[in-house]
């Protein structure tokens, strides 16, 4: 029996809209911000979050449809990221919008490595580790991984992760990044997650000791960058035909712009019933707070408009990206997680001193933004300068190959 005849094939019925799906989402928040205060002092979402996510079908958003999928675009995907981001626990929407987007990096994996996950389990749970920070060697049929990976959001609740690797061969400039499919079985977890900001994600430490990797489990980062992967040839939609970090930085400011209308609705409702300590004015009533509001509701409007556009301008280039448009996307993503960092650094700041409390939602999302900026792939300097320098006809900076 050839792969192809065991494929659960998706019955076309069976596919709920989009709208029913950021329905879902919507309706699964108020559940996790239940348990958002819970996620942070276990340092781990709770099991029946991601059950709840499981059942909902949120995970196959982005999945091939010849898998059982829904295969809807990345706009579709970066609504239920700012659903689930709204429940104001930034670990659980981070984590549970990732599994949705890791199905999607699957997709881009040769044939081989989709079957091995997806005919066992179609909603297979997918942690990454994407930092390169282990040593990778190569071996006869596919490579040998060796050492630490830290990161790992998910990974307590995933069957599988994608680990990231550098292969250093002697004929090329640049190192080769690679993703490596590895079963979690083969994972030694270390519990290393001690962080301030997205606290209840679980982002423990990887340990492999000479993981044999086979070759099909592990595709070249550069081609999912220059939308040439393997499984873009046998996953037709375009959306699995478009460059990869130019659209998936999405998956990082879908989470933070619903933390940041989460807390700023919190924050609303929390200051109209407040009164200034020593005098009893009501807070609402000072001019520089409503200033202040304005200014914050502004600068988180401007970022999901950014987001808008870009999410807009790439489903129109899918296909054929050209360099001018990848580089405007990721000078937009970035632009727009630097907004929502400066909006919730106003928010916490006018929050005074019970804005800091562990109960006040506010304190939580600011931390959360910042963790979520502070992802490598949401280096502003990067994108800006890539940005500036193409501009004035330069080039992009080969010091970045990755990006």
């Amino acid at each position: 029996m050839s792969l192809a005849e065991l494929r659960p094939a998706a019955e076309s019925g069976n596919i709920p809209t989009a709208d029913e799906l950021i329905a879902r989402a919507r309706a699964l928040a108020p559940k996790l911000r239940e348990r958002a205060v819970k996620a942070e002092r276990d340092r781990n979402i709770p099991w029946e979050s991601v059950e709840e996510y499981l059942a909902s079908g949120l995970i196959h958003t982005l999945q091939p449809k010849r898998w059982g999928g829904y295969e809807y675009d990345h706009e579709v995907a970066f609504d239920i990221a700012v659903e689930l981001g709204k429940s104001t626990c930034g670990s659980s929407a981070w984590c549970l919008n990732y599994l949705a987007d890791h199905a999607c990096i699957l997709a881009h994996f040769p044939e081989e490595a989709q079957h091995d996950v997806w005919s066992r389990d179609s909603a297979a749970c997918i942690a990454t580790s994407a930092a390169p920070t282990g040593k990778v060697s190569e071996a006869s049929g596919g490579y040998l991984l060796d050492g630490s990976w830290s990161w790992c959001s998910g990974l307590r609740h995933s069957q599988w992760i994608m680990i990231g690797g550098l292969v250093f061969r002697q004929s090329e400039d640049h190192p080769d990044m690679r993703l490596f499919l590895v079963p979690v079985s083969d994972v030694k977890q270390e519990d290393t997650w001690y962080c301030a900001g997205l606290r209840g994600s679980g982002s423990t430490t990887s340990v492999l000791d000479n993981v044999f990797v086979p070759e099909h489990r592990s595709v070249s980062f550069s081609t999912l960058r220059d939308a040439c992967s393997p499984g873009s040839k046998l996953n037709t939609n375009p959306i699995y035909r478009t460059p990869f970090i130019a659209v998936h930085t999405y998956a990082l400011l879908g989470p933070a712009l619903g933390l940041a209308r989460g807390a700023y609705e919190d924050f609303e409702q929390w200051t109209r019933k407040r009164y200034l300590t020593y005098t009893q004015l009501a807070i609402a009533q000072h001019v520089p707070v409503q200033i202040r509001v304005a200014e914050i509701a502004a600068q988180i409007d401007a970022a999901e408009l950014l987001a808008r556009r870009a999410l807009a301008l790439a489903r129109e280039n899918y296909t054929g990206m050209s360099m001018e448009t990848r580089t405007l996307l990721r000078r937009d993503f970035t632009y727009g997680m630097q907004m929502l960092r400066e909006a919730m650094d106003a928010l916490v700041k006018i929050s005074g001193s019970s804005g800091l409390m562990d109960g006040n939602s506010v304190q939580r999302c600011w931390r959360d933004v910042h963790a979520i900026s502070s992802h490598v792939v949401m280096n502003w300097d990067v994108p800006a300068e890539n940005f500036g320098r193409s501009e004035f006809g330069l080039g992009l900076n080969p010091a970045y190959p990755m990006f």
